[in-house]
């Protein structure tokens, strides 16, 4: 089987995600730590605002606006860290669709090398 160049620069982008993976996944596990951690930041920072606003008896609707922004943010994040750590722990050892297929690749050039020779 003949590759095109096209081909040939998508394989050799496969190749180099599977390198890059091995510091790549202490990278992902590190942003879901801070991720996490962000997000019980945030959510101590939402509960001390809230206390402060209730022994004021601050309701208007800068507080509402400001409760809302903080939970989101609080919740984004907790959510991308454990997508993190989800990521990192399926993928630890490389993503397996791309190392068969890298494989198969291998593979079949060495069969085209033996009926070329």
């Amino acid at each position: 089987m003949e590759f095109t160049s096209q081909e040939m620069k998508l394989i050799g982008r496969l190749r180099k995600q599977d390198r890059q993976w091995i510091w790549a996944r202490w990278l992902v596990l590190l942003m879901g730590v801070f991720s996490t951690v962000a997000s019980a930041v945030m959510g101590y920072f939402l509960h001390s605002l809230l206390s402060e606003w209730e022994q004021q008896g601050l309701h208007t609707s800068t507080t509402v606006f400001l409760t809302i922004l903080i939970w989101t943010k609080c919740c984004f994040y907790l959510g991308f860290g454990f997508w993190c750590f989800v990521t990192a722990i399926v993928k630890w050892h490389g993503d397996v669709n791309r190392m068969l297929l890298l494989r198969l690749l291998d593979a079949q050039q060495e069969v085209n090398k033996e009926h070329v020779a």
